[in-house]
């Protein structure tokens, strides 16, 4: 017997499947997508039957046996379809694509408790009778074949979770598996508590934190169906099952979802083509889903369901606009707006919390020479260095490579002493907010204080508990947080990622500011927000303020029409990186007159918004196409794999 192997390389070659010949006592256990070792040069390595040969056809050159057959892991089917898909879509090799969905490989798994959950209640789930309505009609998609994905449209605090639960319950009857997608299992943990006390041990969480053991048994007991509920970020999508019944994508606007190193795949997007292959269902949720899904769901190729109130309550949070032009103008000079101090003022005299927002970390966002306008750059980037100042120690650190940098003393052009801090980071308003309030408890959240999932545990326990008055943070507050007494959230500057030159720049500033403002009025309060803005008539902070999703995807979809980006056309980002910065601008050149050569339509090429990473010059160019994938593209990607390939990709900076 001769077999057909994709092994489990991830560079791409130009032969991607290897044949084999099968040694007799080993016959009867091969199948197609069963994992075995093979020799690959001189190294033995894994990969899976992809197919085949029982005819006896001589070969010119002697071939090599399979090594051994490893039992306990058969690639369903309907993954091997998965893969050549994903090979082809994000333009990778096969071996990259298949590697996604193999077990991790472990000599000896060492034996891990199962994880013990505390059932905090069992109180019975009540459906509003909107929630009751979408709950039915995802029923009845559980158990039909030809199904669209849905899209569960709701306002913050709508109750898309409880609808998910309920969904889950319906597809364990089924004896069907599910897989629930969080955009961060950190930033997530009510979503995980609240599957954990109705499921208990029918759950197994996948994340980055696990040990090798903790994900070879997590792997295991998902693809046995020894735990039928699967929960974590993205590469919980990447644990096979021949019985999958339901995919949930929660927060499905998230950019997490999005892989950034090859196979540079999205979540969603592969979720879509996992459900159609296992005909399974995928139900998507977001109060502010991204405009290609809305878009596909106005043209009927996703189905919607509308949560237009929020759980138990009629009254979304009051926001409203300050516009600090006039805060200058009244010579208030303080990143606090006066409106936003005499609302911060009232939650607190009534015992209620205060959630502040700014996504930026440090102290200022650049250090400049006053005399010669000279910025301080890393290094290692090219980008400014931002300046923070703590309780030991003031410095310059990058917030792409981490260098560190002592403050200067003396501008390093012109030599003048006239070294000005610019722009206020969550440093700086944590300053300020202890100025103003020095009698209050305030904690700081950002990747810097915030670690670890434990970390992130701890922090939002003492919040539930009321053992903190104020919370400032960057965007690891904006999701995940529903805790009952936050009467007030401020947002200190809505302007943060607006004028970004990107497509996309509007929809994730609406997108950002509608997550955090949806952080108050919880439980029995209503709730407010204060954005604070230089643009206070942008289509974004208007239509955040108001909560008004459709308006602003209106005003978007027909920017996206005029100028031809998503949904109208499919991008692949292409980048040139290189230690010479010469070398990296000629191969981005070169790609370009060779998309000439095929008529396909670019743009650029030109220098990456961050010019220089990791000590790397970057210049790059987008290409546009009306269908994907394109034979043309694919066939480039593979012969310039030097470069890299991004299929729609979510940041072109």
């Amino acid at each position: 017997m001769i077999v057909n192997v994709i092994p489990e390389i991830k560079t791409w070659s130009d032969v991607e499947i290897f044949s084999y010949s099968v040694p007799t006592d080993l016959t009867n256990k091969i199948k197609v997508g069963v994992l075995v070792e093979i020799p690959l040069g001189r190294k033995k390595i894994r990969g899976v039957v992809e197919s085949l040969k029982t005819d006896n056809a001589k070969t010119a050159y002697k071939m090599k046996n399979i090594v051994s057959v490893i039992n306990d892991f058969v690639l369903p089917q309907s993954y091997l379809e998965v893969v050549r898909w994903i090979s082809k879509y994000y333009l990778c090799s096969l071996g990259d694509a298949l590697s996604l969905f193999l077990p991790p490989a472990v000599k000896k798994p060492k034996a891990v408790p199962s994880a013990q959950y505390s059932v905090l209640s069992k109180r019975q789930l009540t459906l509003a009778p909107e929630q009751q309505k979408i709950l039915s009609q995802l029923k009845i998609k559980l158990t039909v074949k030809n199904k669209k994905p849905a899209l569960i449209h709701g306002v913050t605090g709508s109750g898309k979770t409880e609808i998910y639960i309920k969904l889950t319950e319906e597809a364990l009857k089924l004896g069907k598996s599910v897989i629930i997608l969080v955009p961060e299992i950190m930033l997530t943990p009510q979503t995980v508590e609240r599957f954990e006390e109705i499921f208990g041990n029918k759950i197994t969480l996948r994340h980055s934190k696990l040990s090798r053991s903790e994900k070879y048994h997590t792997f295991y007991d998902f693809y046995t169906g020894a735990k039928p509920i699967l929960i974590g970020p993205r590469s919980a999508l990447l644990i096979p099952s021949e019985n999958l019944g339901l995919i949930i994508v929660d927060e499905e606007q998230e950019d997490s979802y999005k892989q950034d190193q090859a196979p540079r795949y999205h979540a969603v997007e592969l979720a879509k083509y996992i459900t159609e292959k296992t005909s399974s269902l995928l139900v998507l949720g977001s109060a502010t889903p991204r405009i290609k899904t809305y878009y596909q769901a106005q043209n009927s190729t996703v189905d919607l369901y509308e949560l237009n109130l929020r759980h138990n309550k009629d009254k979304l949070p009051h926001a409203e606009i300050v516009d600090l032009k006039d805060e200058i103008r009244a010579e208030n000079f303080s990143p606090i707006s006066r409106k936003l101090k005499e609302e911060m003022n009232k939650v607190l005299l009534n015992k209620d919390q205060v959630l502040l927002f700014l996504n930026r970390r440090g102290n200022a966002t650049f250090v400049a020479c006053r005399d010669c306008g000279h910025v301080i750059l890393c290094h290692n980037c090219s980008i400014p260095m931002v300046y923070h100042l703590n309780q030991t120690e003031h410095f310059l650190n990058c917030h792409h490579c981490d260098r560190r940098e002592a403050v200067p003393t003396h501008c390093p052009e012109c030599h003048s002493q006239r070294i000005k801090y610019f722009g206020s980071g969550i440093d700086k308003i944590e300053t300020e907010i202890h100025n103003l309030y020095p009698d209050k408890r305030i904690s700081k959240v950002d990747s810097k204080t915030i670690r670890t999932k434990s970390d992130y545990t701890k922090f939002f326990q003492r919040f539930k508990k009321g053992e903190i008055d104020i919370v400032i943070g960057t965007q690891m507050i904006a999701k995940g947080l529903d805790i009952p007494n936050v009467d007030l959230v401020g947002i200190i500057s809505a302007d943060t990622g607006l004028h970004l030159p990107h497509y996309r720049a509007s929809e994730k500033s609406f997108e950002l500011l509608t997550q955090v403002s949806g952080r108050s009025g919880r439980a029995d309060k209503i709730g407010q927000t204060i954005i604070q803005t230089y643009w206070p008539e942008s289509t974004p902070v208007v239509a955040a303020k108001d909560h008004d999703y459709k308006s602003f995807y209106q005003n978007e979809i027909s920017e996206r029409q005029k100028f031809n980006y998503p949904p109208f056309c499919y991008l692949v980002r292409v980048i040139a990186e290189d230690a010479d910065e010469d070398k990296a601008k000629k191969e981005i050149k070169k790609m370009s007159e060779k998309l000439k050569e095929n008529n396909l339509e670019f743009i650029g090429p030109g220098v990456c918004f961050y010019s220089k990473l990791h000590n790397k010059y970057r210049y790059h160019l987008i290409i546009k196409t009306k269908s994907y994938p394109d034979k043309k593209i694919v066939e480039l990607a593979r012969t310039n794999r030097h470069l890299i390939w991004d299929t729609e990709p979510t940041n072109l900076l």
